[in-house]
């Protein structure tokens, strides 16, 4: 399998800021106000569970009465919320953190920094129909996987295998489009397929298919025990508007506590947003991912935002020698705790 790793080249480093721009219309209605903190903030995905306590802050004024003004907040698909932020198109991204230890081997100065955590285990999963007895990596050897070459489980495969003492070239690959995945999989022209187990499942869910029918198996239980989805800010965020990113972290940590409180809030809040979501499917997903990579033992613990170093540090370590690195990212490279509010509001119940 010839994987293909997150590269973004120099030149589309700098291409991408224009391209952006242009693509990211500012409604008259939000632009920034006299005193405000202007930002522009990525979503991971299309608009759904895994991105509705964003959408519920910003319509409850969590960003307001922090001083920021949020003047888009826009879907993005997989690595594309990263580049985002990389080339300073946008101001804060909800991305992979672990991809932040692959950016950094290549470009160290323009690397995000991640300043608030939200899932706690990697989502990353291979999905397959249980018919086919996919159980463990090494049922995947000659089989026929469809993953987006944007997918943060396509991109960590190569890693996962390697985890498990087994070579990636054994495995087929089919490139689809992200839209595409599930129907691929519906269609059996794949075994099996990756992605975010909260993204794969809840959409064969909407699609009619019973859980019992379906295979998940997680990267996190079969040696990565990786960080993932966080709250990153690009370089010249951080340089220009460094006092605002702890007011940041306060309203986006009011939006997940809000969440865990009342998930039905939340999603109607998304389903303002984008009349076409199905409030059900969603109000599903969002509790999937607070059950599944929120609520974990670590994170009722440490809390919301908050992650542990040394282990940051294991997982950095295991992508360098991976994807063999050039460089290995200290933890303070991309991460930071010291603008997360307080543990009493941070705790997860």
């Amino acid at each position: 399998m010839s994987a293909t790793r997150f590269h973004l080249t120099r030149r589309a480093l700098l291409a991408g800021t224009g391209a952006a721009a242009a693509a990211a219309f500012v409604p008259k209605r939000v632009f920034a106000q006299s005193g405000k903190t202007s930002v522009k903030f990525s979503l991971n995905l299309p608009r759904n569970g895994t991105n509705s306590p964003f959408i519920y802050a910003l319509e409850k004024g969590y960003f307001a009465a922090e001083g920021i003004e949020i003047t888009a907040m826009d879907p993005a698909s997989g690595a594309d919320a990263l580049q985002r932020a990389a080339t300073n198109t946008y101001d804060v991204s909800f991305a992979d953190l672990t991809s932040l230890a692959e950016f950094y081997a290549t470009f160290p100065d323009s690397v995000p920094l991640a300043v608030f955590n939200i899932y706690k285990i990697t989502p990353a999963a291979i999905v397959s129909w249980k018919a086919n007895k996919i159980e463990k990596p090494a049922d995947l050897i000659g089989k026929t996987v469809g993953g987006p070459l944007t997918d943060n489980a396509y991109k960590l495969f190569p890693v996962f295998f390697k985890a498990n003492g087994l070579d990636p070239a054994a495995v087929k690959f089919n490139n689809v489009d992200l839209r595409l995945r599930e129907s691929q999989l519906m269609r059996r022209e794949v075994d099996a397929v990756t992605g975010f187990d909260s993204t794969v499942w809840i959409n064969l869910k909407k699609l009619g298919v019973k859980r019992e029918d379906v295979s998940i198996m997680l990267y996190a239980e079969h040696g990565l025990d990786f960080y993932s989805n966080s709250v990153v800010v690009s370089r010249k965020f951080l340089k220009d508007n460094e006092a605002a990113i702890p007011g940041l972290c306060r309203a986006v940590c009011k939006g997940w506590q809000d969440a865990m409180k009342n998930p039905k809030a939340v999603t109607d809040a998304l389903v303002k947003a984008d009349a076409l979501v199905n409030p059900e499917i969603e109000q599903d997903r969002l509790q999937w991912v607070l059950d599944n990579q929120v609520k974990t033992t670590e994170g009722r613990a440490i809390g919301l935002g908050a992650v542990e170093p040394g282990r940051l540090q294991r997982t950095i370590a295991t992508i360098a020698q991976a994807y063999s690195l050039p460089k290995v990212a200290p933890v303070e490279a991309i991460w930071s705790g010291k603008y997360l509010p307080p543990l009493e509001l941070r705790k997860v119940a």
